[in-house]
């Protein structure tokens, strides 16, 4: 996936931001799709610094189009420049309530909850920050639907499956992460088209077109 979202920009022109636009929107659209609509909805979005809180703040802004009460608590980019942080300002400028996760006390009170906080980039053992976030996304009583991977879960080898979030839902982007495989912490798992052309995965040619032909959101079972 690294190599495909690399020459994604070099052969085909196809920008991070553009990637991260689908996956947020993907993920708004299963969200809408698994819970009847999300009009009125109390979601809880939980964004982390990197491209995963960055699918996670573009997930937000989708569902508070479809009139969801949209909550997002977050830790700060570690850049102004990053796409994150881009995405955070957009948040910020659509009057979306957005709270820095070390300035208070984390309670996630909502119907829903949206686990962008780390993705397939993790690196064990969690940060502090990090580690008490996953623990009020775990302690709290609403569904959670995670974005990529459950944060904390390490994507090639399924290692840190005993602190990552537990999710009810995960919908995974662009291809099946291995960490995945048989993960109890991952829920029901859905692989999402986010616009990775199928070019892009010469050894897997057959295989990726099969998957892309089933459509946008499918369940893998």
């Amino acid at each position: 996936m690294r190599q495909a979202d690399a020459e994604a920009v070099t052969r085909f022109g196809v920008e991070p931001i553009q990637l991260m636009e689908a996956a947020g929107l993907q993920t708004a659209r299963l969200v809408a799709s698994l819970f009847g609509g999300v009009d009125g909805k109390r979601i809880a979005v939980v964004s982390g610094s990197g491209n995963n809180g960055g699918d996670a703040m573009v997930s937000a802004r989708y569902l508070r189009q479809r009139g969801a009460r949209v909550r997002v608590v977050g830790i700060q980019p570690s850049s102004e420049t990053s796409l994150s942080a881009r995405h955070l300002r957009t948040v910020q400028s659509l009057g979306i309530d957005w709270t820095d996760a070390r300035a208070a006390p984390i309670e996630l009170d909502a119907d829903v909850i949206i686990d962008g906080l780390l993705g397939t980039g993790v690196r064990l053992p969690l940060r502090p920050l990090e580690a008490r976030l996953i623990e009020a996304i775990n302690r709290a009583s609403a569904p959670v639907v995670a974005i990529d991977i459950p944060s904390g879960l390490e994507a090639d080898t399924g290692a840190g499956a005993d602190h990552c979030v537990k999710a009810s839902f995960t919908v995974t982007l662009g291809l099946p992460k291995p960490g995945l495989l048989g993960s109890k912490a991952a829920g029901r798992v859905f692989l999402a088209d986010i616009g990775l052309p199928a070019d892009l995965f010469r050894d897997d040619q057959a295989a990726i077109r099969a998957i892309f032909a089933l459509g946008d959101l499918v369940e893998l079972v």
